[in-house]
């Protein structure tokens, strides 16, 4: 069978005319449904195959098998420090915003909107400004179940105000005025900042890279909270962490109330995230006694990490699925020692 893959060919899937029955699309990162469906103006390929996403609901009936490959390589590529055995607690919570993704920014907004104090984070701001068309739409339609007042909407969506404070590398550089690009790397921000931020907060607030879709996924940004050591909840993506759950690890559901995930609009899985679970981000000897109650619990998601469970669970998966697709798994596999 032949792979397509957006890795070769892009992300217009330049020089490929037709898609059929004996290809296998291979999709790079998360993506939105409204470009798969572009993809499928080519005609139905028999599988497709993303390496970011571990569930999504496309709503067009296509079927999409996906395991996080991009996890697993990045895991291997981190040199995973000896695993600490104590925690120390300098802030409630932390969170890391580099590209001006609409969930990134909520959650920016969200910290100021509930006046929040106690907590660490990295924030290039390169756009402080976003695009909230799509967001009054979800509250539009909520009507009267829209999280936010009417009379204070303008509030949540007025530029952040939050100040800069990024860790730049030699060579980083801004682009489109959306991110800072080659700064240097997620192991070198973590050995130069990220560290501290994470090892010395309870709480991370995970905005992973999902918009509008109803889907999740796991970067360095999940990796960080668990190699920190500290209680994971993610600002936006649908059940996320359910998933985290179904790839085997803790998701301290005793302690956090994770029922924010499965709201149907973005801005309410966004706010619920604060909401639902703001007594942990604003009582301080609670959560520092907490840490320290659940930190073997905390420890084994580290060992998970570093004992190859992402791996283990991939080819798990894989496992399941059809003959075919199976033995064109490793050409999709090697991109990654391609690309990396």
């Amino acid at each position: 069978m032949r792979v397509v893959s957006t890795l070769v060919y892009g992300n217009d899937l330049l020089g490929i005319t037709q898609l059929g029955p004996n290809d296998i699309l291979h999709i790079y990162d998360v993506f939105q449904p409204e470009k798969l469906e572009q993809y499928l103006t080519l005609g139905t390929p028999k599988y497709i195959v993303n390496d970011h996403l571990t569930s999504i609901d496309l709503g067009t009936g296509n079927q999409l098998h996906c395991v996080p490959l991009w996890l697993e390589a990045e895991v291997k590529k981190f040199n995973l420090c000896e695993m600490p055995a104590t925690v120390h607690t300098d802030h409630i919570f932390n969170f890391i915003v580099n590209k001006a993704q609409i969930n990134r920014l909520l959650c920016i907004k969200l910290v100021e909107w509930f006046k929040l104090q106690d907590y660490n984070y990295t924030w290039s701001a390169v756009k402080t400004k976003f695009n909230s068309d799509r967001i009054l739409e979800e509250m539009d339609s909520l009507g009267e179940r829209s999280p936010l007042p009417w009379e204070t909407r303008g509030q949540i969506l007025n530029e952040i105000v939050l100040p800069k404070k990024f860790f730049y590398a030699k060579n980083s550089r801004e682009v489109n005025q959306s991110f800072v690009a080659d700064y240097g790397g997620n192991q070198w921000t973590w050995d130069n900042g990220l560290n501290t931020i994470f090892s010395n907060s309870a709480v991370s607030l995970i905005t992973e890279s999902v918009e509008y879709q109803k889907g999740s996924t796991f970067t360095e940004k999940t990796l960080y909270s668990v190699i920190g050591l500290t209680f994971p909840i993610w600002v936006g993506g649908y059940a996320q962490a359910a998933e985290w759950q179904r790839l085997g690890f803790d998701i301290f559901d005793d302690v956090i109330d994770h029922s924010y995930q499965y709201y149907d609009t973005l801005i309410e899985r966004c706010y619920y995230a604060f909401t639902l679970n703001l007594e942990l981000l604003t009582n301080k000897e609670k959560v520092s006694k907490l840490r320290t109650e659940h930190l073997a619990r905390l420890q084994n998601n580290f060992k998970l990490l570093t004992n190859n469970h992402i791996e283990t669970f991939n080819k798990q998966e894989i496992s399941t699925w059809p003959a075919d697709l199976q033995q064109a798994m490793p050409t999709i596999a090697n991109f990654f020692r391609i690309y990396s």
